[in-house]
Parts: C-alpha cells; structure tokens; sequence
C-alpha cells in the first residue's frame, strides 16, 4: 500500500515519471508476493500511466495493457478493466491502429450516474489528450472543462493543464478571444509552479507553453518564440520525453511556417516525425509527413 499511495500522488510533483513507475513495479510485484492481487493491479495500473507520461514506446505499453486486460478478464472482480481498456483505447488511437477511442466505453460510465471520481477522471484526462493529438481541439476542451467542472483534482490534472494550455491556444487562434489566452496564462502558472518541485517533469512543459503564447501573441517575438520552442524540445529531450520533443518540434514547425521561414518549418517538422517514429506513433508519422508535402508544394 505505501508504494501505491507514495508513488502514485506524492512522489510524482518531485520524482522523475520514470522513477515512479520502477516504483510501482516493485509495489506490483511485493502485493503480488502476498497474495494481494488487487493491490497488485492498481500499482500497474498507475505504473503504466507513469510509463506512458514518461514517453515509453506505445508498442510496450500495447503489449502490457493487453496483458492486463486478458488476466482481468478472467477475474472475478474486474474493478479495474475499464481503466485498461480506456488506456488500450488511448494507446491503439496514438498508434493508429483505431480512428477514435470506443464510444461505447464512454455511454457505459455515465449510464445510471454510478461512475467513480476515479475512473470518471481518468476517462477526461485520457480522451482530452487523444483528442489533442488527434487535432480535435473542441473535443479535448470539452473533457478538460469537465474535469474542473466535476471537481477532479487529481496529480493527472497537473498533466492536464497542459494540454488544457495547449488545446487554449489553438481555440485562440480560430476565435481571437482574449479568454482562450487567459487559460493558457493559467497553465503557465501551473506548470511553473510544479517545475519548481520537478524541473524533470515540468519545465519542458513551461517552455513549450510560453513559446505557444509568443507565437500567437499580437506583436510577435520570433527570436523570443523560437528560443522558448528550442528550450522546450532541449528540455523534453533530457528528460527523455520522446512524445513530447517530437511536440515541441511539431509546433516549432508550425510557428516557422506561419512566419513564412519554411526551410526551418521543414527541418523542425522532419525532426518531429524521428520523435514519433521512435515513440512508435504511425498516426502522427503520417499526419507530418502531410505537412512536409503541403509546405513543400508551396515553394517556388
């Protein structure tokens, strides 16, 4: 039990995602040595997750979620299957292996309003970062809206915030309104406050949010927002967050291109698909590789 409540909320705001998860594995495997089953499950349950926060290759947390949901199946209690199967939904969509997550999982927790705080929190906090990857921006504002709304206030909504920020920045530049920028200030704010407890954690967070906001801002800083960009990347890159460097350079391009430096656009881009190559995401391969044509086809 100390495993699971040490490295599952505390250790989490200072110790690298990494380390907490070689923590749960061995809270995993000490439940398992007396018997204590569930116990043992929920200690893999946030050991994976913790993987997965920490840039694992999704391939590996493919096979040792559909390990899992194989041996849950064949329990009695099976308490914790519907955590696996969002997370096997969230990981087979980052792949490509499936357009959306099942809506079917979804209809089943709010039928009856007997849904936990727990498993409700970990629906959000899931389909609001497939929804951001997948670009359905809308969609990820509305599971991180219903996080706060329901009050659930958990380390995953440090996480997040994050790409609560992100997701802001990108309803901004479509409305153009100011409170979409005040969303994204807030994250900051909560990513600066966590990084100074876990610079490991969050400061490539930081980085990548503040260069959102100078890129959009009215009079724009490009030296400021590529600075903010390369530290971002440099950041995710020392902590090993492959995801998230390979984001950094997706949005880096982005930036590059709307200024009209497509040479840069071209080099961040072809730098965020190694990233998501390696981290063994083919539906974010293939969505940069659409990128890389269209600015190519927009070169004299």
């Amino acid at each position: 039990f100390v495993y699971l409540a040490v490295y599952s909320s505390v250790a989490l705001l200072v110790e690298p995602y990494q380390s907490c998860a070689d923590m749960l594995q061995r809270g995993y495997e000490f439940s398992m040595s007396k018997g204590d089953t569930d116990l043992a499950s929920r200690n893999l349950v946030l050991m994976v997750q913790n993987l997965y926060f920490g840039g694992t290759k999704l391939s590996v947390l493919k096979k040792n979620i559909s390990s899992r949901i194989n041996l849950e199946t064949q329990r009695s209690h099976q308490i914790l299957l519907p955590f696996w199967l969002i997370f096997e939904d969230t990981v087979f969509t980052l792949i490509g292996d499936q357009e959306m997550l099942s809506p079917n999982i979804e209809a089943d927790l709010t039928e009856g309003g007997t849904v936990s705080s727990d498993y409700l929190d970990f629906l959000c906090h899931q389909r609001m970062q497939s929804s951001y990857w997948l670009g359905h921006y809308d969609r990820a504002k509305y599971y991180a809206e219903r996080k706060i709304r329901q009050g659930l206030l958990k380390f995953k909504s440090i996480v997040s915030e994050f790409y609560f920020g992100l997701t802001a920045i990108k309803i901004f530049q479509r409305k153009g309104k100011k409170v979409w920028i005040n969303r994204t200030e807030k994250s900051i704010a909560s990513m600066k406050k966590a990084a100074e407890n876990s610079e490991w954690n969050f400061q490539n967070k930081v980085y990548l949010l503040e260069a959102e906001l100078s890129s959009v801002s009215k009079h724009i800083d490009n030296d400021e927002a590529l600075e903010k960009y390369n530290k971002a990347i440099e950041a995710a890159k020392r902590s090993k967050f492959i995801h998230e460097e390979g984001l950094a350079c997706e949005l880096a391009g982005f930036h590059c291109n709307r200024v009209g430096d497509k040479t840069n656009a071209l080099n961040f881009l072809s730098r965020a698909k190694e990233c998501y190559n390696e981290w063994g995401s083919r539906m974010k391969v293939k969505f940069i590789e659409n990128q890389i044509r269209r600015i190519n086809a927009t070169f004299d």
